[in-house]
C-alpha cells in the first residue's frame, strides 16, 4: 500500500476540509439540538461532486475509488458527523447493492436521484424482533402475477421519510408460495402502503431521523426486485454492506480526530499551576494515546479499502474480515478518545459551548449501527476458526 495522497486526492481532502471548517462545524450545533436535516449541507456537498463519487461515468458519476470517498468522509465528519455520515449513504451501503447487482434501468434511475437531488438511499434491514439475527426479519413480499405485495415493520432505518430511495431487505415469496430467502426489493417513497411511524429520539446524530417504515399491502413492481436468489441472495446483501461498515468507521475516526485536535489545540493555551496543560506528563500519555488508536484506526479502515473487492461497475466490496476489524476497533477507539479529549476541557468540556459532548454523544452510535461490535466480534472469529457458528442452538 502506498500511503502517499495523490495530487487530486490531496486537492479532495483540502476541499472536504475547507468545506467542513467553514460551512458545517458553525450550523452542526443547530442540526443536533433541532434534530433537523442538514439540506444546505446536502446541497453543498452535491455542488462539491461529494455525493456519489463512486458512481460509473456511463451513469454520470466520476467513478472515483472507495479509498477517496474515505478521505472525504474523515474529513467532513470533524467537523459534523451527520453530513459524513450522508457521504457514506450518497457512496455505498445501498447505492454499491444496486449498483452491484441491480437491473440497469435501477442502476440509471438510483444514480440521477443521488447525482441530481442529492437522494441518501436508505437500507431497510432492522426489525423490532430482527437485530443482529437479521435471519428472523418477518417482512416479506409475495408475488401476485406481475408485482409483489410487500407487509412488515422496519425500525431504526437511518434517513426513513428523507430518503426517495429504499433498499428493504424481505423474504420473498414466489407465486407458488415457495420461499426463495431473503431478498432485496426497492421502495420509493410515496408508494401507496407505505408510511413512516415512530421517529426516535436518539441520543446523538440527531439531524438524520431513525425511523419506522410502514409496509401494508404496498404494491411493488417486479422490477423493483434487486435480488432474488434462494442460494446466494442474503450473502449478496451483507457483502454488499461491508462497504457501509468501513464507511461509518470512517465517520467515528473523523468524530474523534476533530474531537483530539481541538484537545491539542486547547492545551497548548490552557494553563493551570503556572503550567500549560500540555506540560503535565499525565496528559501528554493520555493524547499520546489517543494519537495512536486514530493512527491505528485509520491504519485498518484505509486497508480494508484498498484491499476491497471489485465488481462491476466500481463497486468496492470490502472483505468480510477486514470490515469487522476496521469497524470494531474504530468505534471503540474514537469513543476513548473523544471522551478523553473532553476530559481536557473540564466542566466547560461537558456542557454544550463546545462541540465535545455532542460529539461524544454521536460517536457512541457506531458501537451499534452498522452492526454491534459483538456481531464483528463474531464475524472475525468466523474467519480466524474457518468455521460458521450457529447461535440459535
Amino acid at each position: 500500500m502506498d500511503f502517499q495522497l495523490n495530487r487530486e486526492q490531496k486537492m479532495l481532502v483540502d476541499l472536504a476540509r475547507k468545506l467542513g471548517k467553514n460551512e458545517f462545524a458553525p450550523k452542526a450545533a443547530y442540526y443536533d439540538i433541532n434534530h433537523e436535516y442538514p439540506h444546505e449541507n446536502v446541497k453543498k456537498m452535491l455542488e462539491a461532486g461529494f455525493l456519489g463519487m463512486t458512481i460509473p461515468k456511463k451513469y454520470g458519476g466520476v467513478e472515483r475509488p472507495l479509498i477517496d470517498v474515505i478521505l472525504v468522509i474523515e474529513q467532513i465528519a470533524q467537523f459534523c458527523g451527520i453530513s459524513g455520515r450522508i457521504v457514506v449513504e450518497t457512496n455505498m451501503g445501498a447505492l454499491g447493492v444496486i449498483m452491484a447487482y441491480g437491473t440497469e434501468e435501477q442502476r440509471k434511475k438510483v444514480a440521477k436521484r443521488v447525482l441530481e437531488q442529492g437522494d441518501k438511499p436508505a437500507i431497510g434491514m432492522t426489525e423490532p424482533n430482527a437485530g443482529t439475527a437479521l435471519t428472523s426479519l418477518q417482512t416479506k413480499a409475495v408475488q401476485k402475477g406481475s408485482h409483489y405485495v410487500l407487509n412488515g415493520l422496519k425500525h431504526w432505518i437511518t434517513g426513513g421519510g428523507i430518503a426517495q430511495t429504499n433498499l428493504i431487505f424481505s423474504r420473498i415469496i414466489n407465486k407458488n408460495g415457495v420461499d426463495q430467502g431473503i431478498g432485496g426489493v426497492l421502495v420509493d417513497k410515496g408508494t401507496p402502503g407505505f408510511s413512516f411511524g415512530k421517529i426516535e429520539d436518539a441520543l446523538g446524530l440527531r439531524g438524520i431521523p431513525e425511523t419506522e417504515l410502514i409496509f401494508e399491502d404496498c404494491e411493488i413492481p417486479e422490477e423493483n426486485i434487486v435480488v432474488c436468489d434462494p442460494r446466494e441472495g442474503f450473502k449478496k446483501l451483507m457483502n454488499g454492506y461491508n462497504a457501509q461498515r468501513i464507511g461509518a468507521g470512517t465517520v467515528a475516526l473523523g468524530i474523534a480526530q476533530g474531537a483530539h485536535d481541538l484537545a491539542v489545540d486547547y492545551m497548548l493555551k490552557r494553563e493551570q499551576f503556572d503550567k500549560k496543560l500540555c506540560e503535565f506528563q499525565g496528559l501528554q500519555w493520555i493524547t499520546a494515546k489517543g494519537e495512536m488508536s486514530l493512527n491505528a484506526a485509520r491504519l485498518l479502515l484505509y486497508k480494508a479499502a484498498c484491499n476491497a473487492k471489485q465488481l462491476p461497475n466500481n463497486v468496492m466490496l470490502p472483505h468480510m474480515k477486514d470490515a469487522s476489524i476496521a469497524k470494531a476497533f474504530t468505534a471503540h477507539a474514537a469513543f476513548e478518545v473523544v471522551s478523553d479529549s473532553l476530559q481536557m476541557f473540564g466542566a466547560t468540556g461537558y456542557s454544550r459551548e463546545l462541540p465535545l459532548e455532542r460529539m461524544l454523544r454521536d460517536v457512541r452510535m457506531f458501537q451499534i449501527g452498522g452492526g454491534t461490535s459483538q456481531a464483528q466480534l463474531n464475524m472475525i472469529a468466523r474467519s480466524v476458526f474457518g468455521r460458521k457458528f450457529d447461535f440459535r442452538k
